[in-house]
């Protein structure tokens, strides 16, 4: 209705226009004016038909009230007008959906009436809707090109559905397996394929607005309670406008103040699979039907229906959202793609981070087509490179090339041939920033879907950080071979030597004279032991087989027991006491853990008496504990006889000095004698018998002090060169009263010529005096003693080297057993090494014969003879067997310089007669 005083023209016109107008007193905001549109508005809400004169306060509910009133207010207090633009409206929900309008109020000020508020009402929901349709469109579609496409779609898609209908209570589902894992929340939804028909499928909330907090992570099987079961048959949007007729579907609470909720109605969209070559589809009725994987549901608490714009408007979402599904798939794929690729490279980002740093992408014939801004600020481009030659590019590059990694020539050859082979160089260059950058350049062809080649693509990646990296390995790699290397020789070098160590030991235990045992104080057990133990255990009748191979007898003695062994063998001490195994230096040592040294002796069942000398030490670990003892044991049987033979020939020695002091002190003491008177004659006799004991005695004193110069090898030689003849004939002279007294005769053979000898004239006088004293003693009467010499010769000239010298004679003999103690110091057995002369074919001995074999009988005569020959550089021979004579004999080497004689020297018959009858 409109007031008296308006023009009938513009009530026609606000009656026809499809904008709301009225007219608000200032005051009170009573109604003046509604035109037929916004009256028609209203009705439709509140049911109002007679509005003109009432105030908005009455008219209008109390939620527009607290939001229009104040609005009213300011526009009357300060008279300046207000718009509102896209104010959204909620009324028109089961009708519309939510709308949106245009507001306008402006204050009318009026000089015959009081002042009023004109209020304007546009309704732009179109306009909205299609912007809001535009907006999330371009929203959903910029989401799509990234690997998290389908969380963003999912999520302002719900938005979407906020923002235009007022949907404060929607979700979306999908079926398990029919996206990729890209947030925890789709973990379960893995794009795979059914293994097997009777696995059930399950459908799951993964988006959602308004749910109450059981129902966030709500799941149910995909049967006919569920509403996507229906949605997938018919492949439809299904509308529930009461969900209390349909008690047979089951949803998720809704949250209303808190508490969960069923929903009074449902609006359910189906999401359709955009490509029908890749399903992962729902077989119904036997046929094969479009794949849906998912529905889009919105919610209402209560029972309502649903404008077509807004189902229209989701099913186009849903297009939507089947998109981002298949691309989520395309980009898993190329995410797992990438991955590998980029393994090598050590990247752990998404797709696009893992990209190489500079891209130039060049046409076919490898003219720049773009270039991106990493290799423009690695190389120093700027946009006038485009189009250019890529060669020229380079050629213009601010970047310096430490290292070219294609040759000079046939550049776009060589660069085609890397792309076509996958080729990847690695350099080192100065980037246009002046820093230092290692990069890896890889080539790629791009081609169509006819396979043709119509464009390249270079990609630089800066692997400068992993490059340094390689090069400090490879130089710590370098440096710690090195370091190997010389710890390696060291140990080498330690092995060889422990070896050396080792293999000494070895020889020095194989060598010893004496028996080394090593005895496990646990077991009493052989842990090491030589060839001397074994064959010294063997000896005093220890049970070690086999006897007559010692080296088996040793590896078989290894981890035998030593106590039993040893402890049945009588041992007895110096006193003739036995002393059992536990008392002896082995037990003493492993079990009281001390040092001891013993002396013993035992006796073998042929009556031998064999004396030991035994030495233990205990061997103990870190902790003092005995681990084990050590056994040094010698057989000292021969030392005690020699000590015998010693004390023997001192007996002897004491008994000879004493002789001729006793003779020379009893003619001394006669002469001396003041009641005897002596003539001039008797004197002289008593001196001469005293001077002659005296020479006796000086000759004893000079074979003890040559005998003491050879055990020490302190005997020197006066070398010259001699001749033989002349030597021959002196000893001829010197021993001529003892050829006479011994009924035998000398027999000299010296072939002529013969070269000089070279050694020491005066010490081979004493060999040879001694060697035919000796056999002048032995000799038969009436036989002959022969010296001779005999030239050896060399070469086919017969050149002689040396002179072999021999003294034989034609005596008792000397068995084989005598002969290892002929030459030994304190040999006193001449005597006892000749047979008896009572044995038959054994000549008669001259009663005035001494029983020794050379006198006098200090038993050093051939053991200082053999020193001297062997100072010579030759060996003391004999030759001799019972009853058939013996044979001494020696070498010495010719003289090869001119001699000047200083003897006089006397020819020598060939045989002497001496002492002849």
């Amino acid at each position: 209705m409109m007031d008296s005083g308006y023009g009938e023209q513009l009530e026609y016109l606000l009656g026809t226009m499809s904008i709301g107008m009225a007219l608000l007193d200032t005051q009170n905001f009573a109604i003046r004016y509604v035109n037929p549109y916004l009256q028609s508005l209203l009705a439709a809400l509140w049911q109002r038909q007679q509005l003109v004169g009432r105030t908005a306060e009455e008219v209008l509910p109390l939620s527009v009230q607290t939001a229009i009133l104040p609005l009213l207010q300011q526009v009357a207090d300060t008279r300046q007008r207000i718009e509102l633009a896209e104010v959204p409206f909620e009324g028109f929900l089961e009708i519309r959906g939510r709308t949106y309008w245009r507001i306008n109020i402006e204050y009318r000020p009026s000089s015959q009436r009081p002042a009023q508020l004109l209020v304007s009402l546009e309704d732009i929901t179109e306009a909205v809707r299609a912007r809001l349709h535009i907006q999330a469109v371009h929203a959903i579609s910029s989401a799509l090109a990234g690997p998290a496409s389908l969380p963003l779609v999912l999520e302002r898609i719900l938005h979407v559905l906020q923002e235009t209908f007022g949907s404060k209570r929607c979700a979306i589902v999908l079926l398990d397996n029919s996206v990729p894992a890209i947030e925890p929340r789709l973990a379960d939804l893995e794009e795979t394929l059914l293994e097997s028909p009777e696995v059930p499928r399950r459908a799951r909330v993964v988006a959602q607005l308004g749910l109450h907090e059981v129902s966030q992570q709500w799941e149910a099987l995909v049967d006919d309670r569920i509403l996507l079961q229906s949605v997938a048959r018919e492949h439809r949007t299904r509308i529930i406008t009461d969900t209390s007729r349909t008690p047979q579907y089951a949803f998720p609470f809704l949250n209303h103040l808190g508490e969960p909720h069923r929903p009074g109605s449902v609006l359910c969209v189906p999401i359709f699979e955009p490509h029908s070559d890749d399903p992962v589809s729902l077989v119904l009725d036997g046929s094969q039907q479009s794949t849906v994987f998912g529905t889009i549901e919105v919610y209402h608490l209560r029972a309502r229906g649903f404008p077509a714009e807004e189902v229209a408007l989701l099913e186009q979402f849903a297009q939507q959202a089947g998109l981002a599904i298949q691309n989520a798939r395309l980009f898993r794929r190329i995410e797992r793609l990438a991955r590998t690729a980029s393994r090598n490279v050590r990247q752990k980002e998404n797709i696009m981070q893992a990209m190489p740093d500079g891209v130039i992408l060049v046409d076919p014939h490898w003219r720049v087509a773009d270039v991106n801004q990493a290799a423009r600020d690695l190389l120093g481009w700027n946009e006038s490179m485009i189009g250019e030659s890529l060669l020229t590019a380079f050629g213009q590059s601010l970047a310096r090339w430490q290292q070219t990694p294609w040759p000079t020539t046939n550049v776009i050859e060589d660069l085609e041939r890397r792309a076509l082979s996958g080729h990847k160089d690695v350099v080192k260059l100065i980037g246009a920033d002046g820093a230092a950058y290692s990069i890896q350049i890889s080539y790629t062809p791009i081609r169509d879907e006819l396979g043709e080649i119509f464009a390249f693509i270079i990609v630089y990646h800066d692997v400068t950080v992993q490059v340094a990296d390689r090069e400090r390995v490879e130089a710590e790699v370098v440096a710690r071979t090195a370091e190997l290397k010389q710890r390696n020789q060291a140990l080498q070098e330690a092995q060889e030597a422990q070896a050396t160590i080792s293999t000494r030991m070895t020889v020095l235990l194989e060598r010893l004279p004496i028996g080394v045992m090593l005895v496990a104080a646990a077991d009493n057990t052989i842990s090491v032991i030589n060839r001397q133990a074994v064959e010294v255990l063997q000896h005093i009748g220890v049970q070690l087989s086999p006897e007559h191979d010692p080296a088996e007898a040793l590896l078989r003695a290894i981890h035998q027991d030593c106590e039993q062994l040893l402890e049945f063998l009588p041992m007895y001490n110096h006193s003739g006491n036995p002393v059992p195994y536990a008392e002896q230096p082995l037990a003493i040592a492993l079990k009281q853990g001390e040092s001891s040294e013993a002396e013993l002796h035992l006796q073998k069942s042929d009556g031998q008496v064999i004396y030991l000398l035994f030495n233990a030490a205990p061997l103990r670990g870190v902790d003092g504990s005995i681990e084990s003892a050590i056994l040094v044991f010698q057989d000292i049987t021969h030392i005690k006889l020699l000590e015998r033979t010693r004390e023997d020939f001192f007996t002897t020695m004491a008994h000879e000095l004493k002789t001729p002091l006793a003779n020379i002190r009893a003619h001394l003491s006669a002469l001396l004698a003041p009641d005897l008177h002596w003539s001039s004659e008797e004197q002289y006799d008593y001196l001469q018998t005293a001077d002659q004991q005296v020479d006796r005695l000086v000759g004893m004193i000079n074979h003890f002090l040559d005998a003491s110069r050879v055990e020490a090898g302190a005997l020197r030689l006066a070398r010259e060169p001699i001749l033989l003849p002349e030597l021959f004939e002196d000893i001829q002279e010197r021993l001529e009263a003892l050829i006479s007294s011994s009924n035998a005769t000398l027999r000299i053979q010296v072939p002529d010529p013969l070269p000089a000898v070279y050694g020491d004239y005066e010490l081979l006088v004493s060999v040879l005096t001694n060697l035919l004293s000796n056999a002048f003693r032995y000799a038969p009467a009436g036989d002959a003693v022969q010296l001779s010499a005999e030239a050896i010769t060399y070469g086919a000239r017969l050149q002689p080297h040396s002179i072999r010298i021999s003294v034989t004679d034609h005596g008792p003999g000397i068995s084989q057993e005598q002969r290892h103690t002929l030459f030994t110091r304190f040999s006193t057995f001449a005597a006892l090494s000749r047979p008896s002369s009572k044995r038959p074919g054994q000549p008669e001995r001259d009663p005035r014969q001494k029983a020794t074999r050379w006198s006098p009988a200090t038993g050093l005569g051939l053991y200082i003879s053999r020193g001297i020959i062997e100072a010579h550089g030759s060996q003391l021979e004999v030759n001799s067997r019972p009853g058939h004579g013996a044979t001494f004999a020696f070498t010495l080497p010719v003289f090869k310089g001119k001699r000047r004689l200083t003897r006089p020297i006397a020819p020598a018959p060939a045989t002497s007669s001496r002492g002849e009858s």
